[in-house]
């Protein structure tokens, strides 16, 4: 019998050791992205006090569309920007959750810096 390996385990140990590596602080708090096959969450991070300071999801009830597509994901990214803007927040450090920097978490960081804020 094969074993194939699993994917997400896969991602969660990248994850893991990105995590390893970045931190979000008050003053540069971290933008954590996650993606489902049929949506795409944003939140803005201080890891310092363990605080998520603003969230975006294509979930959200203002949201209209399929939440599984790159223009979803550059949307979320607007909105998750605009949110941050509001609270005084301009630079966040990008943690892609261990998932490849492609397709809608590329969208996503690009739709971000559109709407505002510096990566």
């Amino acid at each position: 019998m094969v074993n194939k390996p699993d994917k997400n385990e896969a991602r969660l140990r990248r994850h893991r050791r990105v995590r390893g590596k970045i931190s979000g602080t008050a003053e540069r708090p971290r933008l954590a992205v996650f993606r489902s096959s049929k949506h795409i969450y944003a939140q803005i991070i201080d890891d310092v006090a363990g605080v998520t300071l603003a969230s975006a999801s294509s979930m959200d009830k203002d949201f209209e569309g399929f939440g599984g597509n790159i223009e979803a994901a550059t949307k979320v990214g607007n909105a998750i920007a605009k949110k941050a803007l509001e609270k005084g927040i301009n630079t966040v450090v990008f943690d892609r959750g261990g998932f490849v920097y492609h397709g809608r978490v590329k969208a996503l960081a690009e739709g971000a810096r559109e709407g505002g804020l510096t990566l």
